[in-house]
């Protein structure tokens, strides 16, 4: 019973998690149907505003769940080591991956190709915050302190393969390569918290990850 209590918590956590960028699709959506390409200042800022108190009641909720710390005592030599070492390998299945689908025809993965198409042209706040800020922290507080932190914290190789699958299908994948690229990169997140017990190291290698691309993407670099 214990364990579908926590179920449902941690499907509360997801939907928690989700507002922020829901947010901005459904806007983005009647900005769109209104003849208008890209939001106006007045809505950025206001979205910005919602996905901080997004954040904030995310890391809130995982405190008190007590499976989130946030302390910067997690900056030690070793938890360096599989952070750098734990964004590098996620950089190579990225590029590999990415490469195998240019044999295929596709430029990037189908998520890529939405969050490049719908994210052009926006704020740079915005866009550094949802894409390389808040979905760090959010998708690491769910996906791996909610699942092998706090659901299925007994049963750690069951929830590390649980943490990987459904963090690779939430990705959208549209085929074996995709999905592959995103549940690698989750097999990572989930080891590195796994051998660290710290949610600090796995958001650290996720924001790395996150981060460039986002600057890319809101300076108009691509």
């Amino acid at each position: 019973m214990e364990y579908v209590k926590k179920f449902f918590v941690l499907v509360g956590l997801f939907l928690v998690s989700q507002v922020g960028m829901t947010a901005f699709s459904v806007v983005k959506i009647i900005s769109q149907s209104m003849g208008e390409t890209n939001l106006s200042l007045f809505v950025s800022i206001l979205l910005i505003l919602l996905v901080i108190g997004n954040i904030w009641l995310l890391i809130f909720l995982g405190k008190k769940l007590e499976f989130l710390n946030l302390k910067w005592d997690f900056f030690t030599k070793r938890n360096v080591g599989i952070i750098l070492g734990g964004y590098i390998l996620a950089r190579v299945i990225a590029i590999g991956g990415t490469l195998l689908l240019n044999t295929q025809g596709s430029e990037s993965t189908a998520n890529d190709a939405v969050i490049q198409t719908i994210f052009t042209g926006e704020n740079p706040l915005l866009i550094i915050l949802l894409i390389g800020i808040s979905a760090p922290i959010m998708e690491e507080i769910v996906f791996r302190g909610g699942i092998i932190g706090y659901w299925l914290e007994k049963f750690p190789m069951v929830a590390i393969a649980l943490s990987s699958i459904s963090f690779g299908l939430i990705h959208g994948p549209t085929n074996l390569i995709s999905f592959l690229i995103y549940g690698l990169m989750g097999l990572i997140l989930s080891m590195a918290y796994y051998k660290t017990k710290r949610l600090e190291v796995s958001m650290s290698i996720h924001f790395l990850n996150n981060i460039l691309a986002a600057i890319v993407l809101a300076f108009g670099m691509m």
